[in-house]
């Protein structure tokens, strides 16, 4: 299946290469290595040397899988897996996918985001979406307060990050029954760029929940302190 992938990603790669530029080669061959990988236990050096920002995501119990940031739209993240999975991300937060069993299909408020804003956090967020299997148009209110201060670490390193806890509540206008309507996702800010580092989340009331760890960005971070 990720060879099936990686031939759909030629073609649309192929799209930026007409100059055949070194970087987006170089680039191009680092999505290649990440999808040849299984075991997602990537080096600090794999991850500095990668053109393409990486992804650490876990589904429920299942094992850890690799993300390859494919391309930016807006504020709008497009991070793909090897098994032609896709997850759109708004700030951090996911608001579509492609190619999962109960695909999420559309999220509205965008711009009431919580996570979109640089200044005081956004204490609530009212948005619909459209759920593959549920229905659309459907409500979802969420609460949002910040924790404190906790330590993440990677690789024997640590970082300062903030925490912040969103609590959802979903319809009870859907085919699921009135229990596990409501849930937390959890985000992780460095404490001084607010740069989304890590993050747990899920979408759909009977659906995974999803762990996310932004190796390329903790990297980044724990160069910059003087870590590495």
């Amino acid at each position: 299946m990720k060879s099936h992938f990686l031939l759909a990603l030629i073609g649309i790669v192929t799209l930026f290469i007409s100059s055949c530029s070194t970087t987006t080669v170089s680039y191009y061959n680092s999505l290649k290595f990440v999808f040849s990988d299984n075991s997602v236990r990537y080096t600090i050096e794999q991850i500095q040397n990668s053109q393409a920002d990486l992804m650490q995501i876990r589904a429920g119990d299942r094992d850890a899988a690799s993300l390859a940031l494919a391309y930016i739209d807006g504020d709008k993240y497009r991070w793909v897996s090897g098994d032609k999975v896709i997850f759109t991300m708004h700030h951090g937060v996911i608001i579509r996918t492609e190619g999962l069993n109960n695909d999420l299909h559309y999220t509205g408020n965008l711009q009431f985001n919580p996570l979109s804003s640089d200044k005081q956090l956004r204490f609530d967020w009212k948005r619909q979406i459209d759920l593959h299997g549920v229905g659309y148009g459907i409500p979802v209110n969420s609460s949002w307060r910040i924790v404190g201060e906790e330590t993440l670490s990677y690789s024997d390193m640590s970082l300062p990050v903030i925490k912040i806890v969103e609590n959802i509540t979903f319809s009870d206008l859907t085919p699921f029954i009135d229990t596990g309507l409501e849930w937390q996702n959890t985000y992780l800010l460095h404490r001084n760029t607010k740069q989304l580092l890590a993050s747990t989340q899920k979408f759909n009331p009977k659906g995974d929940t999803y762990e996310m760890l932004y190796l390329s960005r903790i990297v980044r971070q724990l160069n910059k302190e003087g870590a590495l």
